[in-house]
This record gives C-alpha cells, structure tokens and sequence, in this order.
C-alpha cells in the first residue's frame, strides 16, 4: 500500500536527480568519515587488549609468586568479561557494552581498593591487592579512554547508518538501490487504474461464462421435430 514512507523514498530519488552534483560532495563526506571510523575500530582492536593481557598475566604471576589468589581470581572473570564486551563493542557497535565496561572496570578498582588493607600478605608479606589495585587503575584508564573514545566513534558510525548510500556512499550503488525501491512502488493512480483493469477483467469473465452456459443450456433443450408433431 502506499503510504508515507514511499512518498519519502520516491522524493529522495527525485532529489537525487536534481542535485547529483551536492549528493556526491555529501557521499565523499560521508565516506571519509566512514573510513575514520573503521581505522578508529582497528586501533581500539589492538590496544584493548593490551592492557587486558598484561594485567591478566601480572595478577597471576604475583599470586603465585606471593600465595595470595585474590586479585588472581578477580582477573579470571573480569579480563576475559571486558575481552568479550570490546569485540562486541567495535564489531557490532553496541552502545551498552560500552557502559558495562566502564560499570565493571569502575567496580573491580573499588573492589581492590577495599581489599587492600584487609586481605593476608601471603608468603613473602607482600600486598599484592594493593599492588594490583595499582595496575588496575591504569588499565583502567587505558580501557575507559578506549570506551569514551569508542562511544564517540559509534556515534559517528549510528548517523552514517541513516545516511542515504550506506555502507557504499557511491552514487552508482545509491542508483541501484534507488531504482530497485522505485520499481517496487507504484504510483497510486496506476494502482487504483490496475485494480478497476482487473476487476473489469473479472466481471467479464464472469459474463462470459454466464453466456455460455446459457447457449449451452438453449442447444441442449432446444424443441426437437417429434416435440413440435
């Protein structure tokens, strides 16, 4: 049925036609930013989990070095969590992963700031929640900057996706696209033209099978000569 959202394709495709030369300098735009962001996603794919790894590895040599499992234990769950919330956060562009990781990252470094002057000193009387509440809190900046900047980095990426053109920005792609929709659409008067063709169709059809059984009817029962006798 045609409605409001085909009204605005079409009008689209007609702006398109008159102001080609203003739709490819918007494309080029929209395109370089594009790029950006997928640059600014390949970074942020190799120095989130930098951080991540090294801390991992620290927390676990220190607990073994030191008797105390602690921070070692907090590491397990938590690395591997914000691990999986970043390739999420930069494959499928997803705003909440992002908060979870700063929730989490936000959490963990009080956690280990409490358990500091409360947790056993171990084998060789050496703090190690202190020492890793330290590191933490410098993975922490380093994965929160990566998080704020991938925030702003997707909403760049979420008003390219309601941009005509999007992912290609071509104007020979958009073209297509738009002659595929168009054909799709019918004008309303051709519509409305259409259906009275067709339901005139119908009722001549439906005459002409009427006629012929009737004359079918006619032959059948047409008086013989012993009839008229």
């Amino acid at each position: 049925m045609y409605n409001q959202a085909e009204a605005e394709r079409i009008a689209r495709q007609r702006e398109f036609a008159f102001n080609r030369k203003a739709k490819g300098q918007e494309f080029a735009h929209n395109l370089a930013i594009l790029n950006r962001c997928k640059k600014s996603y390949s970074i942020m794919g190799i120095v989130y989990f930098i951080p991540l790894i090294i801390y991992f590895i620290v927390s676990l040599v220190y607990g073994f070095l030191t008797g105390s499992f602690t921070a070692a234990i907090i590491a397990l769950f938590e690395c591997p969590l914000l691990g999986y919330l970043a390739l999420r956060s930069f494959y499928s562009h997803k705003d909440i992963t992002l908060i979870l990781i700063l929730a989490i990252l936000g959490v963990v470094q009080l956690i280990l700031f409490m358990l500091a002057p409360l947790e056993p000193q171990g084998i060789f009387k050496f703090n190690i929640a202190g020492k890793c509440g330290w590191i933490h809190l410098v993975m922490t900046l380093i994965v929160g900057a990566m998080a704020v900047w991938n925030i702003r980095t997707n909403i760049a990426y979420h008003k390219l996706e309601a941009a005509d053109g999007f992912p290609h920005f071509n104007e020979r792609f958009f073209e297509q696209e738009m002659d595929i929709r168009g054909s799709a659409i019918k004008d309303p008067y051709q519509q409305q033209m259409e259906d009275r063709m067709r339901t005139a169709s119908d009722a001549m059809s439906d005459v002409g099978s009427s006629g012929q059984e009737l004359s079918k009817y006619t032959e059948v029962h047409t008086p013989s000569e012993m009839d008229s006798i």
